[in-house]
């Protein structure tokens, strides 16, 4: 009992003190909450990985609970490696127990804290002997979608704008598809200028085909080919003689 009080004490301090929060505080729409469940109450666990939750950062005892990570609709949690080696798993659930995400951080093992900093937007993952790996809120949620649709399929499109997808790289035929990036509920299409500048204009919708992202990026035009990037989470629009332009993942999401 004073272990589990001392805990949450620490807790508390050093979330006020350092990332701007107060633990005992709820957490707004949109925000990380963490929370301590049973260490039993894992869902399937991916092969290779263990859920190894400590009582504390100097102490081998387990603990009869886990911190889990709430956000957006989902829950992360940190599990260990069955081989020992000093990684976190952070893997993350949907609704129905579904693994949308796997990311290994190395660093650190046996979880037994996790803080959120909103000023950073970050969580930082504490472990044994207090070592850390500390995370943008965006690297726990599903990986953006590349999804091909009908190239005629497109929102309301802002004024000096137009659809123009291509086949490829080395041609002006236009195509009957185009690629479009889904994240977090928010749809983002390529479009090209109609002065036919080499630029895109990465145009953000919502479900009600709103827009609440409207980001120009010079470079190239008549674009054919989006990928991402999960390692360095960037999204890459290539066009017009394969030339391409980058940006982080934050960019298409709320």
């Amino acid at each position: 009992m004073i272990l589990q009080f001392n805990r949450i004490l620490l807790v508390a301090i050093v979330a006020a003190g350092i990332f701007g929060l107060s633990a005992a505080a709820p957490a707004a729409p949109n925000w990380p909450s963490i929370e301590y469940v049973p260490a039993n109450s894992n869902p399937p666990v991916p092969a290779g990985l263990k859920v190894t939750c400590m009582t504390g950062p100097t102490t081998l005892t387990p603990s009869n609970t886990c911190p889990v990570v709430r956000y957006m609709g989902y829950t992360t949690w940190a599990y260990s490696f069955i081989d020992n080696r000093v990684s976190l798993a952070l893997v993350t659930y949907d609704s129905k127990n579904n693994v949308v995400s796997n990311v290994t951080q190395n660093g650190t093992r046996y979880v037994w804290n996790v803080l959120s900093s909103l000023p950073n937007k970050t969580l930082m993952f504490v472990g044994q002997s207090n070592q850390s790996v500390t995370v943008p809120w965006s690297a726990i949620l599903p990986p953006p979608q590349i999804v091909t649709v009908a190239a005629n399929s497109n929102p309301p499109v802002p004024a000096g704008l137009k659809v123009t997808c291509t086949p490829n790289g080395n041609t002006g035929a236009p195509s009957p598809t185009c690629p479009v990036v889904q994240y977090q509920g928010i749809t983002t299409w390529a479009y090209s200028f109609i002065d036919n500048r080499v630029a895109l204009a990465f145009v953000s919708y919502d479900a009600k085909n709103n827009v609440v992202r409207n980001v120009t990026a010079n470079g190239t035009r008549y674009v054919w080919q989006i990928t991402s990037d999960p390692a360095s989470q960037t999204i890459t629009a290539t066009g017009q003689s394969n030339a391409a332009v980058t940006a982080p993942w934050a960019q298409f999401g709320p």
